[in-house]
């Protein structure tokens, strides 16, 4: 473990390092969305504006579709673009071009839709609670016997919200496309999470028009969260699209208006628990979930998220019995992706304030109610997935210590009886499978490549992007490392789908657990097949050999073993573990919540870069804390936020004192760990809140409103159990 400057820093503080944007070209055409301004309807007519003449514009739309017109996603059901009816505010409906991108905003600006408006269901709550409104497939984990709760066990039940969330990456939705006419090759330059996804995107939407679709990410990718690993494939077809018809360059950058307003974002969720604990031990002996997501107008991604989020579902918990059953619901808003954690932190904050409010009811200390039912070394997780180590508790029992948990809780109490601001503390634990789930990386079979050159560099071939995370820096540290050959003579090709192997998506926590596993076992490999002792003398020794490249693809754990129908078996080979305390101050005057200060305790396994763990850590925990406290994307009467005006992020003036530590560090293994900071902080600030006011909130963010709503509500019946 090393902590190596990111090789991007210095090119992204001069400026040098291209952003999608950056790319310059002669005689480039600008693009823009025309998207429905109504939540559904059947589409009539588009009306051009006066002043304009649309000839002068490149105008696409489905018709202009040489291939199909259905993005491949896990679920193949979104269109590209609108064929007739529109499912959702924002829905694209055309692609248009124009060399002056003032001129074409101002047209598109003024561009009206004649439409029949049709039922829609837009609010959140509408949709989650009826499952009238559910499509796909419905997943279900049952490991229940069939007996019936006897009166020794105390029944909780509780509903629990959370609601959309930006990505609110840096660098907004961008691709450029051009098209070789006689070699029939459309090249695809953007900001994006999946080469190949969008490779595969813009083959379906070209269909034989295309012999070859190459794409590659700019040098630079600014932040993406998950927010760029679906939506990427319908602005990288739209701009191919364009690029074919105009057969000029084609650039679309999206407004950031336009960005938070049609892109996909987290899932809304409503999730419903009952348990039923031994009244005395506090031992769950059932637990029983519903696990709904608002999908949005289209499954695309859902179902991948929905599968995470049910087998996150009963936390960190042995069960003796559970069932779970995870449903997608249809909106007529736009379709939900991906998004750090990717359905794990719905099921987090549900659980975590579950056990807070089991607590209550017991009269147990939420700490000690958490070590009575914690997974640990032999227990069996409800999939039946056996668990080899202790990491969990020892991250719960190192996280209490570093706090100080037991002497802030008698301090914070003795507090808040003489004011009337009050202080909280609250904890919650929480796992992440790393990868794809159950037989995904072996349907994958991810591949990588290193390449040895005759000057000595060392070149790593792979698909995965670094988008801000410093991947590029520790898969390079991985390799130079096992070579023991200089990390300023290893280096790693921008992904470019015409040169690198399909390594697979940069999401699940999967690029330094899977990718970087793989570059570690091909360097090994490196080694035992070229025997040398000094690579670069080696090299400069037998330069008739090079330059030579060497190939490693996935190989499946012969032991792993999941089933997509029971969800029964191993869900994710290996987890990484957190435990979290965070404690924060409330404002009596403006119901005003600020998190002081948030302990982490984390086995990720290696730390390949600490530097660059403890940023993931630090950027994760300020994300949920935004999730926690401010943020949500959209309003009833208002629709989408439209800007950082109304959709609030905390600012550097709200960031706690943040304390990072990490276990387990003389593994062997690096696991995931680009998601598991979402998972916990949410639950952590919701209880740290129960336990400043006594008011239990069962939904977030814990906005001022909200809270003096509940206020108000307690007060006006002063018999209401909060619990």
């Amino acid at each position: 473990m090393k902590n190596i400057r990111k090789i991007d820093a210095r090119p992204k503080i001069t400026g040098t390092l291209k952003f999608t944007d950056d790319y310059k070209y002669p005689d480039i055409l600008h693009g823009c969305f025309l998207y429905a301004n109504f939540d559904h309807g059947n589409l009539k007519k588009i009306i051009y504006p006066s002043g304009f003449d649309p000839n002068d514009f490149i105008i696409v739309g489905a018709s202009d579709i040489p291939g199909s017109n259905i993005v491949p996603e896990p679920e193949p059901d979104q269109p590209f673009l609108v064929d007739s009816e529109v499912m959702h505010y924002g829905q694209i409906i055309l692609g248009i071009a124009h060399p002056d991108r003032s001129y074409l905003r101002n047209f598109c600006r003024q561009i009206k839709l004649d439409f029949q408006p049709l039922p829609a269901i837009i609010d959140v709550k509408e949709c989650l609670d009826d499952l009238a409104n559910k499509f796909g497939r419905q997943l279900i984990l049952d490991n229940r016997t069939g007996t019936e709760p006897d009166d020794n066990l105390l029944r909780t039940h509780g509903i629990y919200y959370t609601p959309h969330q930006e990505q609110a990456y840096l660098e907004t939705q961008g691709m450029i496309a051009w098209f070789e006419e006689e070699q029939k090759i459309m090249h695809i330059l953007g900001t994006m999470q999946c080469p190949f996804f969008v490779k595969e995107a813009v083959e379906s939407l070209m269909g034989d028009a295309a012999s070859d679709v190459i794409v590659r990410t700019a040098e630079g990718i600014g932040g993406a969260f998950g927010g760029k690993e679906d939506f990427p494939n319908i602005i990288a077809g739209v701009a191919a699209l364009l690029a074919y018809k105009s057969k000029k360059r084609v650039k679309i950058i999206l407004d950031r208006e336009d960005d938070i307003l049609i892109t996909t974002k987290r899932h809304p969720s409503r999730i419903e628990i009952e348990t039923y604990a031994d009244k005395i031990t506090g031992k769950i002996h059932k637990m029983e979930i519903d696990y709904r997501l608002d999908a949005g107008a289209y499954q695309t991604l859902s179902p991948v998220v929905l599968s995470r989020g049910v087998l996150h579902a009963f936390g960190a918990y042995e069960i003796n019995e559970c069932y779970v059953r995870g449903s997608l619901l249809r909106s007529n808003t736009p379709s939900n992706g991906a998004f750090r954690g990717f359905g794990a932190p719905q099921a987090f904050f549900a659980v975590e304030s579950h056990l807070d409010r089991m607590a209550a009811q017991l009269n147990k200390d939420p700490v000690e109610l958490r070590k009575i039912n914690l997974l640990k070394q032999g227990s069996r997780m409800p999939t039946s997935q056996l668990i080899n180590d202790n990491n969990l508790a020892e991250c719960f029992d190192r996280v209490l210590k570093n706090s100080d948990y037991r002497n802030k809780v008698a301090s914070f109490a003795e507090f808040n009886k003489t004011h009337k601001d009050k202080k909280g503390i609250g904890v919650s634990v929480c796992f992440h499978g790393g990868g794809y789930t159950g037989n995904g990386e072996k349907i994958l079979k991810s591949k990588v490549k290193i390449t040895l050159y005759r000057d000595g560099l060392v070149k790593v071939f792979v698909a995965n992007t670094d988008m801000g995370q410093g991947a590029h820096t520790t898969l390079a540290q991985i390799v130079s490392e096992e070579l023991d050959h200089p990390l300023g003579k290893t280096t790693v090709q921008i992904p470019d789908t015409s040169l690198t192997p399909n390594s697979g998506p940069t999401v699940a926590s999967r690029t330094i657990y899977i990718v970087g596993t793989l570059l570690q076992k091909l360097s090994r490999k490196i080694k035992t097949e070229l025997k040398f002792t000094n690579l670069e003398q080696f090299i400069s020794e037998n330069q008739d050999i090079f330059p030579k490249s060497f190939e490693f693809e996935f190989e499946p754990d012969p032991s792993v073993e999941f089933n997509d129908q029971t969800y029964q078996g191993t869900g994710y080979k290996d987890y990484s573990w957190a435990a979290c305390v965070c404690e924060l101050y409330f404002n009596a005057l403006t119901y005003k919540t600020d998190l002081t200060r948030i302990w982490n305790v984390i086995d990720i396994g290696r730390p390949v870069n600490r530097k660059i763990a403890e940023g993931q850590v630090e950027g994760g925990v300020v994300q949920a804390m935004g999730y926690a406290l401010t943020e949500f994307g959209y309003k009833k009467d208002q629709g989408r936020m439209r800007g950082f005006t109304d959709y609030t992020l905390p600012s550097t003036y709200d960031i706690p004192i943040i304390e990072i530590e990490f276990i387990n560090q003389e593994s062997t293994l690096a696991k995931g760990l680009g998601e598991i900071p979402m998972d916990y902080p949410a639950p952590a600030i919701r209880n740290a809140f129960f336990n400043a006011t006594g008011v239990f909130l069962d939904e977030i963010p814990l906005t001022p409103e909200r809270i003096r709503k509940k206020l108000s509500e307690q007060i006006g019946d002063s018999s209401r159990k909060i619990y």
